[in-house]
């Protein structure tokens, strides 16, 4: 009988290293290839823009998504990941103090401070800033775009993702050793979506409305023309197509681990479809109810996107079925929210504010009642509960909802303050708002060489616009 061979342990350890060394690659591979579709978010918000503005407006919002990228990629990398990460340096857990310009990329296993794991933070942070340009659009300067995307890239997102992400942020699950119970956000609905979104109302009340929507006494009495509703569809499919990779990314940066959430991601996308089907469910009827006829396709796109935002706080921790009731909510949510957008004055080209602040802070609230309670394991820390769900058995359920209710009021609070000050800025040196003229004529003829399309319907919008009319194509 042959005698089993037995490997020796100089052997047996270097095997160990091989199969280390593939777990980080395939991790790292992971996440840049999950960041890559987050990123694909860019083209759906494109389209949806594109197809929510007037034909005269088509370069300039294009324009504007090219600057939003390339800005805010050039900031983030420069400063941003440097302020929201840092390497595990921090300045009270308000703001990260290493690691600009990649400088220190840390141990390579250490994914959070990676080149991989600045991709896929960027991903996010082009996502939080693309988000006012839609709503202001047809009446902004360029260069207001362009600042907005600088600070955004370097200062504003960044302090906020220290707080709810990073290993010393003070509300920070990462963080065993955070002031208060640790906050519940995976995917943004307080970071992203909430900090988007009143990036966009504040920005929206100091533009002001777009001509012609307004009567005497500032009601929006006019709804001004979408150019395609077409591309408004064809960017709410890419967009949920890529909501897959934006809410289970945080699943693989977490655990820093491949294979090891395979249950877990599929858990989370079937969360957030069934959080997108109540939605736009909730949305095409409650909208029917309302004013008897069947919503638009624009509109209802935004009623389902409602339930893609509703689902990011919670999405690694709360149950498919509870996805019917966050959902649902959501698409309510954002119909009344819209209303009441409308009735304040305030014009929002794509209802970003509704869609992204409103849902938001609305899947910041039920996060912490439909979480799974878990017991934390983390013998550094000061907390009972990893995760704690009031209609789940927890027995500290208020204490972390107040946690989320906090970090998305002081979100709100430093995101508004610092962007009143940049608006009262770009106002005071003219760089806000774009003339009457351009207007009126559309930017696309003002400012640049014509319009984007060349046809017999289009041709006749040229000379509208040339006459110095509206189009109302």
């Amino acid at each position: 009988m042959a005698q089993p061979e037995y490997v020796s342990l100089e052997k047996f350890k270097a095997l160990e290293k091989v199969v280390e060394s593939q777990q980080l690659y395939n991790t790292h591979y992971q996440l840049a290839s999950l960041a890559s579709i987050v990123i694909l978010m860019q083209l759906g918000f494109t389209f949806l823009e594109v197809g929510s503005v007037r034909v005269q407006f088509t370069k300039a919002i294009l324009t504007k998504n090219m600057v939003d990228m390339i800005l805010s990629a050039l900031m983030y990398f420069a400063l941003g990941f440097g302020f929201a990460y840092s390497d595990g340096s921090s300045t009270g857990g308000f703001i990260g103090t290493e690691n600009f310009f990649l400088l220190s990329t840390g141990n390579s296993s250490d994914i959070s401070n990676s080149a991989a794991g600045w991709l896929y933070q960027w991903s996010y942070c082009a996502t939080a800033t693309t988000i006012v340009g839609g709503a202001i659009a047809e009446r902004t300067q360029l260069a207001a775009y362009g600042i907005y995307s600088v600070i955004s890239g370097s200062i504003l997102y960044p302090v906020v993702t220290h707080w709810v992400w990073a290993t010393t942020g003070w509300a920070s699950m990462a963080n065993p050793q955070s002031l208060i119970a640790p906050v519940l956000d995976d995917a943004g609905g307080i970071a992203v979506h909430a900090y988007g979104g009143i990036f966009a109302l504040v920005a929206c009340w100091f533009v002001g409305p777009r001509q012609h929507r307004l009567d005497e006494k500032g009601k929006l009495v006019k709804d001004l023309p979408r150019q395609n509703q077409s591309f408004i569809v064809f960017g709410m499919f890419i967009l949920w197509f890529s909501w897959y990779a934006f809410n289970a990314a945080p699943a693989v940066m977490s655990s820093g681990t491949p294979g090891s959430d395979e249950a877990l991601i599929g858990v989370i996308a079937a969360y957030t479809t069934v959080c997108a089907a109540a939605s736009g469910t909730a949305y095409l009827v409650l909208a029917a109810i309302l004013y008897k006829k069947i919503p638009d396709p624009g509109d209802l796109s935004n009623g389902i996107l409602a339930g893609l935002i509703s689902s990011t706080s919670g999405c690694s921790v709360i149950r498919p079925y509870f996805g019917i009731v966050i959902g649902s909510i959501g698409g309510v949510v954002v119909l009344a929210s819209s209303k009441l957008l409308r009735k304040l004055g305030i014009d929002d080209v794509v209802d970003a504010v509704p869609v992204h602040l409103a849902c938001g802070v609305w899947s910041a609230i039920s996060a912490p009642f439909f979480a799974e309670t878990t017991i934390n394991t983390d013998p550094t820390s000061k907390f009972k509960y990893k995760t704690c769900g009031i209609f789940t058995g927890c027995d500290e359920g208020w204490k972390y909802l107040g946690s989320n209710l906090l970090v998305t009021f002081l979100t709100l609070l430093y995101v508004s303050v610092l962007l009143v000050i940049t608006c009262l800025v770009l106002r005071s040196f003219g760089l806000l708002r774009i003339d009457v003229e351009s207007e009126v004529k559309g930017v696309d003829v003002a400012e640049f060489d014509g319009l984007a399309y060349i046809n017999e319907i289009h041709c006749e919008t040229q000379a509208n616009v040339e006459g110095n009319t509206i189009s109302s194509v």
